[in-house]
């Protein structure tokens, strides 16, 4: 299809797609069969900015764009979806430093995550939160020289090789307050790991913190409460990186479909000379270039300083369910053989079901977009 990105984006675009074939590729399949993301990733990824490529360079990141880091999680996500997770989350928790942090702990911290070298993780989620913030039952009281946490935590990415990480905790005027947490604080300990249908590999865990104590200042903002500009800021972040990675796995449905369909032959022909072959391929790339546009304008949109937050809660309600659709579609042109372990449009169905419900489902998106009309009308 015809690009409208600029020739330095395309010519990172290709060589994002470079090392990700060579050195992603194989890997792909280890770590859906059990095998960990090795910790020689790190500086692959580290070689491309993919850790801090949107940020400006003084705080240690690429001085690029939420655009061309859309193009590098698409190619990231069509050869090993599972790594989109693995980089962003450190995006979104030096994006919540950065408009929260005290400068010191801005230099402390943000460097490391945006160039790879140190891992953080984000707490919000609870055994029985999930987007219903009047539900959590994490707890900060103030003691002497700062606050003590008491509580527990689900489904945290990168918790078990995390340095530091933004806890969520109900505070004593029962708001929600952001607490800076290294992981060597007395009090926190990473719980059982959680596997899931796919996208292996993503390291989710259990997190307990039993007065859990952080000084004063790693009170987020400087006080306590949620500043609910920093969460428009920042949680947009999550979506431009999933949405970007869902694009990448369509292309990936896309390639293996037709791949197939041009080798499989039923009554002396190639199956892709049959119409009915002809409909799912031509509705997986409808949905595709319908996905990649509104992801690359989403991510212009947050580049040119909107907080993005409508236009991301169509994106991500779409993208992710074309994305799923498309999957679906790539495993009926394999047939019973798309099913079989090993089959690559297998593990991309697995993969994507579990990005229809990161960073909000799609009922969530839903009712984002639904207040977004309510305030127009």
């Amino acid at each position: 299809m015809h690009s409208t990105l600029s020739p330095e984006i395309e010519a990172f675009r290709m060589t994002v797609r470079r090392l990700a074939e060579s050195s992603f590729r194989d890997l792909a399949v280890k770590v859906d069969n059990g095998e960990l993301i090795p910790p020689s990733v790190r500086p692959l990824l580290a070689g491309i900015d993919a850790f801090g490529l949107p940020f400006p360079s003084h705080v240690g990141g690429g001085d690029g764009s939420f655009l061309a880091w859309a193009v590098l999680q698409e190619e990231i996500g069509r050869v090993m979806p599972v790594l989109g997770i693995y980089l962003q989350v450190n995006l979104l928790v030096a994006g919540i430093l950065l408009e929260s942090a005290t400068p010191d702990q801005v230099r402390q911290w943000v460097p490391s995550l945006l160039d790879g070298s140190k891992t953080g993780f984000m707490a919000f989620t609870e055994p029985q939160t999930g987007s219903d913030i009047s539900m959590m039952t994490t707890r900060a009281r103030k003691v002497e020289g700062g606050w003590s946490i008491s509580g527990r935590k689900m489904w945290i990415s990168n918790a078990a090789t995390a340095s530091m990480g933004v806890v969520y905790a109900r505070d004593p005027d029962d708001s929600l307050s952001m607490f800076l947490v290294p992981t060597d604080a007395p009090g926190f300990r990473v719980g059982p790991s959680i596997e899931i249908m796919g996208l292996r590999g993503t390291e989710l865990n259990e997190l307990e913190f039993d007065d859990l104590f952080v000084p004063e200042e790693n009170l987020l903002g400087g006080k306590t409460g949620i500043k609910t500009t920093v969460l428009r800021k920042v949680m947009p972040i999550g979506k431009i990186g999933i949405c970007a990675v869902c694009v990448g796995l369509m292309q990936s449905c896309l390639e293996e479909a037709t791949r197939y369909a041009r080798q499989r032959v039923q009554q002396g022909h190639p199956i892709i000379d049959f119409q009915a072959i002809h409909y799912l391929i031509a509705e997986m790339v409808a949905a595709l270039e319908a996905s990649r546009q509104m992801v690359y304008w989403a991510a212009t949109c947050k580049d040119q300083g909107a907080d993005a937050i409508t236009e991301l809660a169509t994106t991500k309600l779409f993208v992710t369910n074309a994305a799923i659709r498309v999957a679906r579609m790539a495993v009926s042109v394999h047939g019973v053989y798309g099913i079989a372990k090993g089959a690559v449009v297998e593990r991309l169905l697995r993969d994507v079901q579990v990005f229809e419900l990161f960073e909000g489902p799609s009922e969530v998106q839903r009712e984002m977009v639904m207040r977004a009309v309510r305030d127009i009308a």
